[in-house]
């Protein structure tokens, strides 16, 4: 949520929901309400220990107080009840399940024995009994939340990592593969080390971590479009001048420092769009030209996607279930993601006196700074380059602007781990993972592993990118439950105009305080673990 899960277009699975209780006069799942009594309306839902399997068919098993995972077969057994597809009870007793035929798994238990790892990887975990102290008890949507992030040394970076991987995979049909520049200083010994974290209340599935390098010489550096092509490039030439609503902000975007400009959301509209307007002076070579970008989100779509697991309230599974099994519900996700936008990227064409629109870029999430590059389609602009950009107001951290001239097309080289080391210790289990289309790294709270490469020619330097493919799952927090409104997360996903205005007063309470409680609630690796607690 890079964090990076900041979409919440998962909503749009629910209205199959929704649109079964608008046909009947009960609510969903109310034929087995008894033990969705046992389930969510409890005032403690760590009380009574259940997991709940949501199958491929449709049917759901719910298991209570203890189960086992038979590795050998490859089933979980234990005692409880089973509905089918329209929730009238056909089982009760002892039962044996199949992983295979389980869509996602629900469950307020811990899950910590390694032969259980295949149904870590489909839980859903809600009100699981963590001790985290007082995170998040005040203002529940400003949680940290996050992918995977990646760190290439071992300070703690408290505003940002590295690197932010698979942002939008969050349930295992979304499953993807992501690369970040990883704006790396020179590599002088052919080492090259990175430190994978989970430090927030998710599951991280991690299939494979893999370096992506290319080798430079001074004065040249390698950049990714958002497409995941690569270009070899020389020359910079920094902003000379920049101007937005609020007036000057040329020092901002001048390097990358971390000093970002970013704006604050329509206090009546949250897609309400800006401008900014950016020149480059005493461009020496206007052929060829591209822009380097460096930005991140705000936490504007954290807050949405924080909201829209409140709205599925107790039905969070049964979302899930839906996301993992029917297509064409997956593909409506986007819906309010879309409506908030990209960052729309125009030169001025001086002869033809307009804004020529030359690219869109996005990537979700506020933790690592992305490092984006687009190929200009203008040529021969004379030494002074005008560039506009436009988009969504309070969404949008941008820390550089920078152009420069392409060399070529190139293609990097991938490099695999050579050691995992978990938390100091070596993990042949972890390294034998990655890559293997059939497992995966499970990495729960305060989990740390650190990544060790070693490049082809010691004595060159690389431009590296990350290269991260998994998917991850949010767990449901108790107080989320109390949230649950359906007809709200309809609304997020046919009316995303009216959903962003109606929702925009409630977002700016928060918006100016979300901030330092975000990164305050972050998982601190060297001292928790979720093993121990």
């Amino acid at each position: 949520m890079k964090s990076k899960k900041t979409s919440f277009y998962i909503a749009a699975v629910l209205i199959s929901i929704v649109a079964f209780q608008a046909c009947r006069t009960y609510y969903f799942r109310s034929n087995y309400r008894d033990v969705n009594m046992l389930l969510h309306e409890s005032s403690q839902m760590q009380t009574k220990l259940f997991l709940k399997a949501h199958l491929k068919d449709g049917e759901i098993c719910i298991l209570r107080d203890s189960w086992a995972v038979d590795t050998l077969r490859n089933i979980v057994t234990g005692t409880g009840s089973r509905f089918d597809f329209n929730r009238t009870q056909t089982f009760e007793g002892s039962m044996s399940i199949p992983i295979d035929s389980v869509a996602i798994f629900e469950t307020n238990s811990k899950i910590i024995n390694p032969e259980a790892g295949r149904i870590a990887a489909l839980s859903v975990m809600a009100g699981v009994e963590v001790i985290v102290g007082l995170i998040c008890l005040t203002n529940p949507k400003a949680c940290f939340g996050s992918c995977p992030t990646f760190y290439m040394n071992d300070k703690e970076y408290y505003h940002y990592a590295d690197a932010e991987g698979f942002s939008n995979a969050i349930s295992p049909s979304m499953e993807y593969a992501d690369i970040d520049a990883l704006n790396n200083k020179p590599i002088s010994n052919g080492l090259f080390s990175i430190t994978m974290k989970n430090e927030a209340l998710e599951t991280h599935c991690v299939n494979d971590v893999k370096l992506l390098a290319y080798p430079r010489k001074a004065g040249e550096r390698v950049f990714q479009t958002p497409e995941n092509d690569f270009y070899l490039c020389g020359n910079k030439y920094p902003v000379s001048k920049a101007r937005a609503t609020e007036g000057d902000i040329t020092g901002l975007l001048k390097n990358e420092d971390i000093y970002e400009r970013f704006s604050l959301a329509d206090e009546s509209n949250l897609s309400s769009r800006e401008e900014l307007f950016v020149n480059f002076s005493d461009v020496k070579n206007s052929n060829d030209l591209g822009l380097i970008i460096s930005f991140r989100q705000t936490l504007m779509t954290t807050y949405l996607f924080y909201s829209s697991m409140g709205y599925m309230g107790d039905n969070v599974s049964d979302v899930f279930s839906i996301l993992e099994t029917d297509s064409k519900m997956r593909n409506k996700f986007d819906a309010t993601t879309k409506e908030l936008g990209n960052i729309d990227v125009y030169v001025w064409n001086e002869t033809k006196k307009q804004w020529e629109l030359q690219d869109r870029i996005y990537e979700t999430g506020p933790i690592a700074i992305n490092r984006q590059f687009l190929p200009l389609k203008t040529q021969g602009q004379g030494s002074d380059v005008k560039l506009k950009l436009v988009m969504n107001k309070g969404l949008w951290r941008i820390d550089y602007l920078a152009l420069t001239n392409i060399k070529e097309k190139v293609k990097p080289i991938e490099i695999s781990a050579g050691s995992i080391l978990n938390k100091g210790k070596a993990d042949p289990a972890a390294l034998a993972s990655m890559g293997n289309p059939d497992e995966h790294l499970i990495s729960m709270p305060g989990s740390e592993y650190k990544f060790n490469f070693t490049l082809p020619d010691k004595n060159a330097d690389y431009e590296l990118f990350l290269y991260s493919k998994g998917y991850y799952l949010e767990w449901m927090r108790e107080h989320w439950i109390k949230d649950k409104d359906l007809l709200k997360l309809q609304q997020m996903v046919y009316q995303p105009k009216d959903y962003l205005k109606a929702e925009a007063k409630a977002y700016k309470r928060y918006e100016n305080e979300m901030e330092q409680e975000f990164w305050n609630s972050k998982v601190d690796t060297k001292t928790f673990s979720y093993y121990e607690n």
